[in-house]
C-alpha cells in the first residue's frame, strides 16, 4: 500500500523535534486500569503474535527489521527520520486529476449558463411593474425579515453550542436520553396517526419504535464505547475550534449557493419555457437536468472539502500530538491545503459518484410528477426507493473513504476498498457506534430546530412586522426557521461526525500510534472496547 501522512514534509510541517518536547510515559495498562476503574482482561496479542509486543507490555516502537509490516503493520513501530509508523509514505502526490477537471468542466459551463440567465431574471425584474403584491422574498429581505431570520440563526447556534458541552460533560446520559427520546417520538407519531385514521403511517411508526427499542436492547452494551468515543471527540475538538469555522465557512458557502443556483434556474426557466402553449419543451427538461447535476455535484464537493479538512486535522492529532515532531502551527490550514489541493480530485471523484444518484433520483420525482400514465408513477416509486438505498451506502461508505484520503492520501477507488475491507472486519461496531452517536446529533438537531422556530413564531406574534400583517407567511418562515436551527446544529455535529468516522479509522488502521503517543486516551477507548487492540489486516 502507498499510503501518506501528513504534517513532516515540505508541504506538510516540520519534521525535526521540537522544543520542549517530552517523550510521553509508555503504556501501562495496569496503571491505566486503575485510573479508570477498570479490570485488566485477559493477556492478549497485540495486533499479532510475537514478534510484536503484547498487551501489557511497553509499546517501544521497535521491532525486528525483518518484521512484515503488509500482514502484521500494527506494532507501533515508528520511521526513525519522520517520527510516523513505518507503513506510511511521505512523499504527497495528486491523485484522480481526471475527477478533478471534469469538475471544472461542468461548473465552467454552469457560470457560463448563469451569466444569461441571471441577465434574464435581472430584465424581469426592471420589467415588473412596482405595485406587485409583496412577496416571502421581499419580507424577507425586509429589516423585520433578516432579524426574524437571525432570531432563529441565533437560537440554533447558541444551542449547539451548549449542546456540545452538554454531550461532553455527559455522553452516556445524552447518549441514552436521545435514544429513548426517538422511541417515545415514534411511538407517538404513531398512536397520532392510528388516532387519525392514518392505517400505513402508523403502522410503519410503530414498527420503527419496535425496532429502536430492540437496538436499545442489543445496543445497551456498547454505549459505553459511544460514550468513550464521544468525549475524546469533543476534547479534540475544543482545542482546535478552527474546525468548527471550517464547518460554518463550508455552510456558509453551500447557503449561497443555492440562492445561486435558484437565481440561475429560475432565469432558464424564463429563457426556454413555451408561455404560448404552457409546456416545458425538452431542452428545457434536459437543461434543468444538467443544472440539476452540477448543483448536486458541486454542493458534494463543498461538504466533502470540510468533511475532508476536518478528518484531516483529528488525523494528525492522531499521529502527530505527542510525536517528536508535533502538530505543527496550523493543522486545520495544512489540512485544508491538502483537501484543496492533493486530495481534490479523490473528493470529485467520490462527489460525482453520489450526484449521479441524486440526479437520477430527481429525474424519478420529474416522472412521478406526470400523473397521466399510473403505471410510470409507480414504476418511478420503485426506481426511487431503490436509488435511496444505493445512495445511502455509497454515502455512509464515502464517508470512511474520505478518512482513508484525508488520513493518508490514498486515490479514491483505493480508499473505498480499503474502507469495504474495514467495513467487514469491524462493520457492527462501526454501525452500532455511529447509530449511537448520530442519534445524538439527530435529536439535538430537531430539538435546536424547534426552538428556533418557537423563537420566530413568538417574534412574528409579538412585533407583528408589516410584511406578515395578514399572517400570510408565518407557516413558511417559521419553516425556514427550523431548517435554519437544524442546520446549526448539524454543523456543530459535522465535526464531531468526522471526527469520530476518522478516529475510528485509525484505530483500526494503527491502534499502536494512539498507545504510543497517548496511552490515557487509548486506554479509555480500549477499556470499553477491547478488540481495539486488534488491528485491520488487509
Amino acid at each position: 500500500m502507498s499510503n501518506q501522512p501528513y504534517g513532516q514534509n515540505q508541504a506538510y510541517g516540520q519534521t525535526h523535534v521540537q522544543p520542549g518536547y517530552q517523550q510521553p510515559p509508555y503504556y501501562n495498562p495496569q496503571q491505566q486500569q486503575a485510573q479508570w476503574g477498570q479490570q485488566p482482561p485477559q493477556q492478549q496479542y497485540f495486533g499479532a503474535p510475537p514478534p510484536g509486543p503484547t498487551q501489557g507490555q511497553p509499546i517501544t516502537g521497535v521491532v525486528p527489521p525483518s518484521y512484515d509490516y503488509e500482514r502484521a503493520p500494527l506494532t507501533g513501530a515508528v520511521n526513525p527520520e519522520t517520527g510516523l509508523p513505518d507503513k506510511f509514505n511521505p512523499k504527497p502526490k495528486y491523485n484522480d486529476c481526471w475527477a478533478f477537471l471534469l469538475f471544472l468542466v461542468q461548473l465552467a459551463a454552469f457560470i457560463v449558463l448563469s451569466v444569461f440567465a441571471i441577465s434574464r431574471v435581472r430584465d424581469d425584474r426592471y420589467n415588473t411593474p412596482s405595485s406587485r403584491q409583496p412577496t416571502v422574498t421581499a419580507g424577507l429581505l425586509s429589516l423585520s425579515g433578516l432579524i426574524t431570520m437571525l432570531i432563529s440563526v441565533l437560537i440554533g447556534l447558541v444551542f449547539a453550542v451548549l449542546y456540545f458541552f452538554l454531550t461532553q460533560a455527559f455522553p452516556r446520559q445524552v447518549i441514552k436520553v436521545t435514544f429513548a427520546a426517538s422511541i417515545i417520538i415514534y411511538l407517538a407519531a404513531a398512536i397520532y396517526w392510528l388516532i387519525s385514521g392514518a392505517l400505513m403511517p402508523g403502522i410503519f411508526g410503530l414498527i420503527f419504535a419496535v425496532l429502536y427499542a430492540a437496538m436499545w436492547w442489543f445496543w445497551k452494551s456498547r454505549i459505553p464505547f459511544a460514550a468513550a468515543m464521544l468525549v475524546a471527540v469533543t476534547q479534540i475538538a475544543k482545542q482546535y475550534p478552527a474546525t468548527f469555522f471550517v464547518s460554518f465557512l463550508g455552510l456558509f458557502v453551500q447557503l449561497v449557493y443555492a440562492v445561486y443556483f435558484n437565481v440561475v434556474l429560475a432565469g432558464a426557466y424564463d429563457m426556454l419555457y413555451d408561455f404560448n402553449r404552457h409546456r416545458t419543451p425538452g431542452s428545457l427538461q434536459v437543461l434543468i437536468i444538467a443544472c440539476f447535476f452540477s448543483f448536486y455535484w458541486t454542493s458534494q464537493v463543498i461538504k466533502n472539502v470540510v468533511f475532508c479538512t476536518i478528518a484531516g486535522v483529528y488525523a494528525t492529532y492522531y499521529f502527530l500530538a505527542g510525536s517528536p515532531q508535533g502538530m505543527g502551527n496550523s493543522p486545520t490550514c495544512a489540512s485544508f491545503k491538502r483537501s484543496c489541493t492533493t486530495s481534490i480530485g479523490s473528493i470529485c471523484f467520490g462527489s460525482l459518484i453520489v450526484a449521479i444518484i441524486q440526479t437520477l433520483r430527481a429525474m424519478t420525482a420529474m416522472l412521478r410528477g406526470d400523473g397521466d400514465n399510473g403505471f410510470l408513477v409507480f414504476l418511478a416509486c420503485i426506481i426511487d426507493c431503490i436509488l435511496g438505498c444505493i445512495q445511502g451506502i455509497a454515502e455512509y461508505v464515502n464517508k470512511y473513504a474520505y478518512c482513508q484520503v484525508a488520513i493518508y492520501g490514498k486515490p479514491f477507488l483505493e480508499a473505498a476498498r480499503d474502507t469495504w475491507t474495514i467495513l467487514k472486519d469491524r462493520g457492527i461496531e462501526q454501525i452500532i457506534n455511529d447509530n449511537l452517536i448520530g442519534n445524538v446529533w439527530a435529536m439535538g438537531a430537531i430539538v435546536g430546530g424547534t426552538l428556533s422556530a418557537l423563537g420566530s413564531y413568538l417574534y412574528l406574534i409579538i412585533v407583528k412586522p408589516s410584511f406578515n400583517s395578514g399572517q400570510d407567511f408565518t407557516y413558511i418562515i417559521v419553516v425556514m426557521a427550523f431548517v435554519m436551527g437544524l442546520q446549526m446544529v448539524f454543523t456543530v455535529g459535522t465535526v464531531i461526525d468526522a471526527g469520530t468516522a476518522t478516529t475510528f479509522v485509525c484505530l483500526a488502521e494503527d491502534p499502536a500510534a494512539l498507545a504510543r503517543t497517548k496511552p490515557e486516551l487509548f486506554e479509555m477507548i480500549r477499556v470499553t472496547w477491547p478488540a481495539v487492540v486488534q488491528g485491520v489486516r488487509y
